[in-house]
């Protein structure tokens, strides 16, 4: 397997910083765990290769035989698949469209790739790199690709790609004169394309005067410790007693009615429910690695957990069966692939024109979400009754 090419990540990373910026303290805490990765993360780093090749390639920036060869390093890993290939296609073709609005307006606006750009002004040995930098006559757009599909991101005041438009901003204000800064989110598997517009003033404004004292802090490991969403993929959650004990305290509350919630209680549990089972999952995450490790935990043992049995070899089972006079028929259940399979084997048009005629959408299952939440609510008891089959 071609592994992903890593990317360098500072002490104080700009992806990092939705954490550290609220949690100071967490920077050092995590700084003492061991580096780990994950498929996730190295599909991410592979999906930002192809972007960048292909980009290239379309502007000719590359030698046709450097494309040659690196596409086929691409495609050699376990991680390339055709779903990659055709959602980095949108991301490509969306930087592409941006750079051609760009020159459009401004004759000989400059796009970049992949650019390192320097935060050390406000952070130390701060810095970051940006995905794809388009700059223009005043303007200055700033593109990250997230290939992940699991959290929605949002560009609006997002700390780590503020921090990706303050670095750009600090290496080319000086050749260029650039009044706007606009940060772009490209996660093209959500079809998310979000924007977030700042004056180039209140960007410098929000480093000086939030940035800047808040990293002096997380350099010293200094400050309070906050929990709050952003302990998600903190590397030391298991184990923080700020977390803990934020988790802990809906328990520990003393309620008027010591034998039943209020709704209002009831709510106060569920807000915090996302929270509580990252936490808990992660202690016990982090309790199976040690024990894994050689680590005996007080009152527990690691056993073998249950297991099912499976073929040694599905090949030698059907021989034997042929063999014995069964049929295809009667040994093989026949069932239709998958949509995403499907659309593989015909193609998108042939797809739509074949297939889509044929597909429903039923309802999606009933989710409580708060107010502020863009989806319609769903209608009456009865009609929601009748739609889910609640009894």
């Amino acid at each position: 397997m071609a592994k992903p090419k890593e990317r360098d990540h500072a002490f104080l990373s700009a992806s990092g910083a939705y954490r550290w910026l609220n949690c100071t303290p967490s920077a050092m805490l995590e700084s003492k765990e061991p580096e780990s990765t994950s498929v996730y993360a190295d599909e991410g780093t592979l999906a930002h290769e192809l972007g960048e090749l292909e980009i290239k390639n379309s502007l000719k920036l590359v030698e046709n035989a450097e494309y040659t060869e690196r596409r086929s390093i691409i495609e050699r890993s376990l991680l390339f698949n055709a779903d990659m290939d055709r959602q980095v296609d949108k991301y490509v073709h969306f930087v592409l469209e941006e750079f051609s609005d760009s020159q459009a307006k401004t004759k000989d606006a400059i796009l970049l790739l992949e650019e390192r750009v320097s935060l050390e002004r406000y952070i130390p040995e701060g810095f970051g790199r940006c995905d794809a930098i388009i700059i223009a006559d005043g303007l200055m757009k700033v593109i990250d690709l997230k290939y992940g599909q699991g959290v929605w991101v949002d560009a609006k005041e997002n700390p780590q790609l503020m921090l990706y438009g303050l670095g750009a901003l600090d290496a080319f204000s000086l050749m260029y004169d650039i009044s706007v800064v606009q940060l772009i989110i490209a996660q093209p598997r959500l079809d998310n394309w979000s924007v977030y517009e700042i004056t180039a003033k209140d960007l410098k404004h929000w480093a000086e005067h939030f940035v800047k004292p808040k990293a002096e802090l997380a350099t010293k490991g200094a400050g309070i410790q906050y929990a709050g969403d952003w302990c998600k993929f903190c590397k030391v959650k298991a184990k923080c007693a700020t977390l803990a004990s934020q988790c802990l305290k809906v328990a520990n509350h003393e309620f008027r009615d010591p034998h039943l919630l209020t709704d209002t209680q009831l709510i106060d549990v569920y807000k915090k429910q996302p929270m509580i089972l990252d936490w808990i999952g992660a202690v016990a995450e982090f309790l199976l690695k040690e024990a894994i490790n050689g680590k005996n935990w007080p009152g527990y043992k690691l056993v073998e957990g249950r297991s099912n049995r499976c073929y040694r070899d599905e090949y030698e089972a059907i021989d034997v069966l042929l063999t014995k006079g069964y049929t295809r028929e009667e040994i093989f259940n026949i069932k239709l692939k998958g949509l995403t399979d499907l659309t593989k084997l015909l193609g998108k048009d042939k797809f739509n024109s074949l297939i889509d005629p044929l597909l429903i959408k039923p309802p999606g299952k009933p989710v409580l979400v708060e107010n502020s939440d863009k989806r319609q609510a769903l209608g009456g008891v009865d009609s929601a009754k009748n739609d889910f089959k609640i009894d």
